[in-house]
């Protein structure tokens, strides 16, 4: 599975394809009855899109800067001030680009720094080779049923959400299942629900999003299984390029690369870490 060359038009639509998702996940708990987290979505411009949630003002990857680029260093103290406002510091995530000494001294201006890196990894949207056949089964959670409820549960246990959070994080997470384009996977052993991830299929992008994996299903093969049924999914769905998200070094990308994804850019988090 080898990527066709990355132009600047692939790279854009990388980046809506992970920004587009993000953002509907947030909506999804905004909507929710009451809108307890406080859940605000405010775009900046044609580009640069901004999430919020004052009721858990300290979960950073809800407080989010998207799509931020060379060219928007007026927005900055704009989007700054309607985090201060929130009682927030938010977060930019910032893609590679060319002339970045304004932009970084905009960030810079408003009390961020540099906090962190993602990579962006991708590859041509290909059913994988047959392999040899594990003990892991994967199934699809259903819109509105107990498997739905279930892949809620076990995606956010496997990213340490303990089950007697908040309620409203499992209800939106649920409704995952019904969204128009995604998917939702439950990974099992022996009928043990251990793993879950999600596929969003966006402008000819199958987005391999949000996997986790129970403690107990650790170095079981969750996640391996779970990537390659969701690459043969996306290229069944027909997409042309399958991506993915993953902090650098960590097993997540490792289970990427070993599926034949790359890092199509390496991106940087800028924090607001004083006001």
């Amino acid at each position: 599975m080898r990527a066709p060359p990355l132009t600047d038009s692939i790279l854009h639509r990388l980046e809506r394809c992970a920004t587009d998702f993000h953002v509907r996940r947030l909506e999804l708990l905004r909507d929710l009855p009451g809108n307890h987290c406080g859940v605000e979505v405010r775009c900046f411009g044609d580009h640069v899109v901004a999430t919020a949630a004052s009721g858990v003002p300290d979960i950073d990857w809800m407080q989010h800067v998207a799509g931020l680029e060379p060219g928007d260093e007026p927005v900055v103290p704009e989007i700054a001030a309607w985090y201060r406002q929130n009682g927030i510091r938010p977060r930019f995530e910032i893609a590679p680009a060319a002339d970045f000494a304004a932009l970084a001294g905009a960030l810079a201006g408003v009390g961020a720094r540099q906090t962190g890196f993602i990579d962006a990894l991708w590859t041509r949207a290909e059913a994988p080779p047959d392999r040899v056949a594990t003990d892991v089964d994967i199934r699809v959670a259903e819109p509105d049923s107990d498997d739905a409820a279930l892949f809620a549960r076990v995606l956010l246990g496997g990213h340490g959400v303990p089950d007697d959070a908040s309620t409203e994080h499992f209800a939106a997470v649920a409704l995952w299942a019904s969204e128009p384009g995604w998917r939702c996977y439950l990974a099992s052993d022996a009928g043990r629900p251990l793993g879950a991830a999600a596929l969003a299929v966006d402008d000819g992008i199958g987005y391999l999003a949000s996997a986790s994996t129970l403690p107990a299903g650790r170095r079981r093969g969750c996640q391996q299984a779970l990537i390659r049924r969701r690459l043969r999914d996306a290229s069944a769905a027909g997409c042309e390029l399958t991506a993915s998200l993953a902090t650098p070094r960590t097993t997540s990308h490792r289970n990427l690369e070993r599926a034949g994804l790359g890092v199509a850019c390496t991106k940087v988090f800028w924090a607001v870490v004083s006001t």
